[in-house]
């Protein structure tokens, strides 16, 4: 039997839970002040100690201090004037991609203290509350017959939900799409020094070689995000040289530690040491929205993260970021370019913003909210101005930016086996999550000197990734995907043939309503027992 480790001890976990109402009320006020979008609804802070919650409160534990903040002060007025029994109540925990919030909500949920609703990615970090609940699975509504009743499994984009399905199970809401391993570009500084745009990978090199060469910081990789974007640039380089198969084996943790692995990861770390040497300087003080800043203001040339920057440079930078094609290329007044990152076009690396919502007294409210929220009129609202929609049948550009509306038709046209759960953004449980981000913040600070304890961390890491997968087996949740139909076309090893074969010949719209029944069944036999 496989010892799951668990992530926090009870002591710790109170410790967090004390910390956590300190965190909430300072940096949600910093968040608050630092960021100051338009807006006629107020954001509270009120320590999640003291939010007593009732049938017409929705308390949201969030870390969106930024553009989600500016995306939630447009969707929560919109919810609340059609249902004016209902209060919102975003709490607050700043972190970049949830580096502080997930591991308070990890300890709320393991004293027994769930918030009300709470923001999650889907993908295995869905799991990780799983695995911390007392009541495990039956701590949360099960969101998959509630799918069906919205006809999602008949107008969403099938790898949206098969990435936040365990074995069938859907255990948060979806509320929107981002597209990860991207790659931002200050093209007028590229233009300047007569350099072509970095396509491929070894274009990359070679621009980042000839900026250095001039004295310019050609990389933005923030030291101050506890190790999330170093993260998202190793991992986007791991993509780009060993193909979404290799990198869906570190989801699950079986990637194999032979000499062709060893050859790409020895390859991954030689080009992000390379990148990072050519950080702007003071990179250990600055966060990826004001590195953003910095690669607006043609201070650097490069920084890689999602689609959320492109959000974040309309909210706040006033900049429309466009794809990288010839006619935005060829604008005089383009600045920021967002393409894939080099050498990853034809895959598509998913991060997926959802709601979970935990059983008990603010239930239906929560409900009430996910299912607005995930609703065609909740999401021409919400995803305007964060992400793009995981719906499959828009027809018209309702986005901010030209960026995002190319991600969406790229949301569509990709192949299923070319999708990826990007590591950084929910495709690692929680404890590995945060081991990776701690292991690449010091080898950056280490350099060359640190690849040791970097190979070390990460070889750790994935093996932890595979006991955790272990556990969330036991419990009936061991793949992402329903049986037939797996996220990426890809089995982990220790699903049984007979089960994943099994629905195989269905089809997304028809196959699935046995499985909706099925869902309804067994969420009633969760809620007796």
């Amino acid at each position: 039997m496989v010892k799951r480790k668990r992530g926090i001890s009870r002591t710790t976990t109170w410790i967090i839970v004390a910390v956590v109402i300190i965190v909430v009320i300072v940096g949600g006020v910093f968040g608050y002040l630092a960021t100051r979008p338009p807006s006629t609804t107020t954001t509270t802070t009120t320590p999640p100690t003291t939010i007593t919650n009732s049938s017409g409160q929705v308390v949201f534990y969030t870390w969106w201090a930024t553009t989600g903040k500016v995306a939630l002060n447009h969707l929560i007025p919109a919810f609340e004037s059609i249902y004016p029994n209902y209060k919102v109540i975003p709490s607050l925990v700043p972190g970049a991609g949830g580096t502080n919030a997930k591991f308070a909500i990890l300890a709320l949920i393991e004293a027994g203290k769930p918030p009300a609703t709470f923001q999650t990615h889907m993908g295995p970090e869905m799991i990780s509350y799983v695995e911390a609940a007392p009541q495990g699975i039956k701590s949360f509504v099960n969101i998959t017959p509630i799918a069906e009743q919205m006809g999602l499994f008949q107008h969403a984009v099938p790898a949206v939900l098969e990435a936040g399905s365990f074995n069938g199970t859907i255990l948060s809401m979806p509320v929107n799409v981002h597209r990860g391993s991207l790659l931002f570009v200050n093209w007028p500084l590229l233009k300047k020094y007569n350099l072509p745009f970095p396509y491929n990978l070894s274009t990359l090199v070679y621009d980042t070689e000839q900026l250095q060469a001039h004295g310019v910081s050609a990389w933005e990789i923030p030291g101050a995000d506890s190790g999330w974007d170093q993260l998202n640039v190793w991992e986007d380089i791991f993509l780009s040289l060993a193909g979404p198969t290799m990198y869906n084996e570190i989801t699950y943790g079986v990637l194999p530690m032979n000499s062709t692995v060893m050859h790409i990861i020895n390859e991954t770390n030689q080009y992000f040491l390379m990148f990072a040497n050519t950080d702007y300087p003071g990179w250990q003080s600055i966060t990826w929205t004001q590195g953003l800043t910095n690669l607006a203001q043609g201070k650097v040339a490069f920084q890689a993260n999602g689609n959320w920057l492109t959000n974040y440079a309309y909210d706040f930078l006033n900049v429309t970021v466009v794809p990288a094609t010839p006619q935005y290329l060829s604008m005089p007044n383009t600045t920021i370019v967002e393409t894939p990152f080099p050498g990853t076009q034809n895959y598509y690396a998913i991060v997926i913003d959802s709601v979970g919502i935990p059983v008990g007294p603010s239930e239906q409210a929560g409900i009430t909210l996910a299912k607005y929220w995930a609703s065609w009129e909740g999401q021409q609202i919400w995803t305007k101005w964060k992400a793009v929609t995981f719906y499959n049948n828009v027809t018209t550009d309702y986005f901010n930016t030209p960026a995002q509306w190319a991600d969406y038709q790229a949301l569509l046209s990709t192949p299923t086996h070319d999708f990826v759960y990007q590591l950084s953004d929910g495709g690692l449980f929680d404890d590995v999550f945060g081991q990776l981000t701690s292991g690449m913040l010091a080898y950056q600070e280490a350099g060359a000197p640190g690849a040791s304890a970097w190979l070390s961390t990460l070889n750790s890491s994935i093996h932890e990734e595979y006991q955790e997968w272990q556990a969330a087996a036991k419990l009936g949740l061991g793949f992402l995907g329903f049986p037939g139909h797996p996220f990426a076309d890809y089995y982990p090893p220790w699903v049984k043939a007979d089960s994943a074969s099994s629905s195989s010949s269905s089809t997304w719209g028809g196959g699935y309503l046995i499985l909706g029944a099925l869902s309804i069944a067994v969420a009633e036999v969760l809620r007796i027992y």
